[in-house]
């Protein structure tokens, strides 16, 4: 897979963060498919190659996963208080499916006492 192919599924995938991050406050400017750093990461199980997208938007370090089959993972930091909840920081976002059928959850970190 290189990043041309991949292209489309990638953006769809960027523009979920994109909108997920923005709910919760976190602008990620400069998040463009154009401007990442790729790799290939081999999956033991498969053996198949993953392409690895990585970005710093912000301070926050942003990374997806696009497999060979379609799926998808796509992680965002967000390092804040939850809106909601008080006693939980947002520690990162993630995004994950078949595009265009994505989910999405920030991963919950209790504060301390």
């Amino acid at each position: 897979m290189n990043p041309a192919a991949a292209r489309a599924a990638g953006e769809q995938v960027l523009a979920r963060l994109r909108a997920e991050a923005a709910r919760y406050g976190v602008a990620l400017p400069g998040l463009a498919w154009d401007v990442a750093q790729f790799d290939l990461q081999r999956d033991p199980a498969s053996g198949h190659d993953a392409l690895l997208a990585r970005w710093q938007c912000a301070g926050r370090r942003v990374q997806l996963t696009l497999r060979p089959d379609g799926h998808v993972y796509g992680e965002c930091d967000l390092l804040l208080d939850h809106p909601a909840r008080p006693g939980f920081w947002m520690d990162t976002l993630a995004v994950w499916g078949l595009p265009p059928d994505l989910r999405s959850e920030p991963n919950l970190i209790v504060k301390p006492a």
